[in-house]
């Protein structure tokens, strides 16, 4: 049973990559159903909201502030988390370079959007930066700013090039998101990215979901991961 940060750490090791609370129809192991040992027909998180799921919320901010896991909205734009050792496969498939200031050669390829490309300069100019900083930064401080900033923050997940960097009180209310370059935070496995090939890092990926699901085919993995056909 898991109790700990460390024992979650440990089971985002051995399945590679899951879900923090399941997802219908993302067939992804979670950390939830690991924690509560047990696989729901139905899945609610209002109504599933306990202890252990406060720990596990907490828990999602820590993991790569400790460089356990990546987590970001990455799978279908859903709570993810990638253990450090698929982290690289994963960035490679998305076409990354690993450097810091690789959001400029990517918008100037056009494969990102303006947005998404001033999310990332003001966070490879001024460091992490939790969400009210970043949007007053960007000066997208109105009801329509907001909702550039909530695209772009979507974008650079499913990219892998942002990460989740922690919390920070900027008001009475919740503590609002902090967020990170991936670069800057696991500059390691993404160094590491830049040594696979696509074919290679395909094949890792395959292989882990295989030994999680023995039966998924060729085409379960194309829908799932979006690979080409």
């Amino acid at each position: 049973m898991i109790k700990t940060l460390k024992q979650a750490a440990k089971y985002i090791d051995q399945v590679g990559f899951c879900l923090l609370f399941p997802i219908k129809g993302l067939p992804l192991p979670s950390l939830w159903v690991a924690v509560k040992g047990k696989s729901p027909r139905r899945f609610n998180l209002v109504a599933a909201w306990d202890e252990d799921a406060e720990r596990l919320w907490a828990w999602k901010d820590e993991f790569p502030r400790r460089r356990r896991a990546y987590y970001g909205k990455y799978f279908r734009g859903k709570a993810s988390l990638i253990s450090p050792a698929f982290l690289p496969c994963f960035y490679r498939l998305e076409g990354n370079r690993g450097v810091a200031d690789e959001y400029q050669q990517l918008y100037a390829e056009g494969k990102i959007t303006a947005d998404a490309h001033a999310l990332c300069h003001e966070l490879f100019q001024h460091g992490p930066q939790a969400v009210l900083e970043l949007r007053y930064g960007l000066g997208w401080s109105s009801k329509r700013g907001n909702l550039r900033f909530k695209r772009a923050l979507e974008e650079l997940q499913r990219r892998l090039l942002i990460v989740r960097w922690g919390t920070k009180a900027e008001t009475r209310a919740w503590e609002s998101a902090v967020y990170q370059l991936t670069p800057r935070a696991f500059p390691r496995a993404v160094k590491e990215a830049a040594k696979l090939t696509a074919e290679e890092a395909r094949r890792r990926i395959a292989a882990q979901y295989h030994r999680l699901n023995s039966a998924a085919t060729e085409r379960d993995l194309q829908r799932l991961f979006g690979w080409p056909h």
